[in-house]
């Protein structure tokens, strides 16, 4: 089951590859593209606090797979090879995809959901860079 949600959230990962070329970012899958993926949130994120048809919870965590797909695969690629996806009830209330290796779990998912949701506050930036210490 693990094989699978690799291989979906890779071609996630994929398609935010695609969808930066739409704000002319070219992602290489190197730790540079943090910075950009940042932008890209920003941009998404007051998109949302601007617009008058908000979207659903369901719509932006579709928008928080691919981007988070991504930023998870610069996460092992450059933090911890070990890392892995898996989806797994972790707090008691439902299954939620996350990296984990052994008993450490991190969740660029997540992370992304409330960087669009709260904006600035919940910098991607900041995540990654207290990941990699």
């Amino acid at each position: 089951m693990n094989e699978e949600i690799e291989e979906y959230l890779q071609s996630m990962g994929k398609k935010a590859v695609e969808y930066a070329n739409s704000f002319d970012v070219v992602f290489s899958y190197s730790e540079k593209d943090v910075k950009d993926l940042e932008a890209i949130l920003d941009y998404y994120s007051n998109d949302l606090k601007n617009t008058k048809d908000k979207p659903s919870k369901k719509q932006i965590y579709s928008m928080s797979l691919i981007w988070g797909s991504y930023l998870g695969e610069l996460i092992i690629k450059y933090i911890n090879p070990k890392l892995s996806w898996v989806k797994e009830d972790v707090f008691g209330d439902g299954e939620i995809i996350h990296l984990q290796d052994g008993d450490t779990r991190i969740f660029p998912i997540d992370k992304v959901y409330k960087r669009l949701i709260n904006g600035e506050e919940d910098s991607i930036i900041s995540f990654y860079d207290v990941i990699k210490k």
